[in-house]
């Protein structure tokens, strides 16, 4: 486990300045490990109109317009990382995993275990979550940001936003 540990870390220092420093430090040093998925949204961003303008012909829509976010609650409940792919490729969603590896009957995902960062080629990039509950996320993209704030501010506002 720990040389698998070291070639990942390798790999993801080779890739640093290809990557914007906020997606650095997330997948450099954000404890994760026993985090806490807070949040998976799914967009669909080819609708023409916003729910709120009159409805107009629908046109085709170029690229990809699909985007997928996350919400994660780091391992010591200090700070809530978003994270938000867009131009969205494939999306994998694999609950219930196959082999449990912490896992507690009721809990979802569970546990936050480990995530890689992989350069697929041709400008698009894959981020690999394996949880506690054996469940995996797998997002292929092209486009990441990634931000952080407190966990009290993330708790603080409404449950519908």
């Amino acid at each position: 486990m720990q040389e698998a540990i070291k070639r990942y870390s390798a790999e993801l220092t080779a890739i640093k300045t290809r990557l914007n420093e906020d997606v650095y430090s997330f997948f450099a040093d954000a404890d994760l490990h026993d985090g806490e998925l807070l949040e998976l949204r799914v967009i669909d961003g080819s609708r023409p109109a916003p729910l709120s303008a009159p409805a107009h012909e629908w046109q085709t829509v170029i690229g990809y317009p699909v985007k997928a976010e996350l919400a994660v609650l780091d391992a010591m409940d200090e700070f809530v990382w978003r994270v938000s792919y867009s131009a969205l490729r494939r999306i994998v969603v694999e609950f219930p995993g196959n082999e449990a590896l912490f896992y507690h009957p009721r809990e979802g995902f569970g546990d936050w275990r480990y995530h890689e960062l992989t350069d697929l080629g041709n400008g698009v990039w894959r981020h690999e979550i394996l949880f506690a509950s054996g469940s995996i996320l797998m997002f292929d993209f092209q486009e990441i940001t990634v931000s952080k704030a407190a966990a009290r501010d993330f708790s603080a506002r409404p449950a519908d936003s």
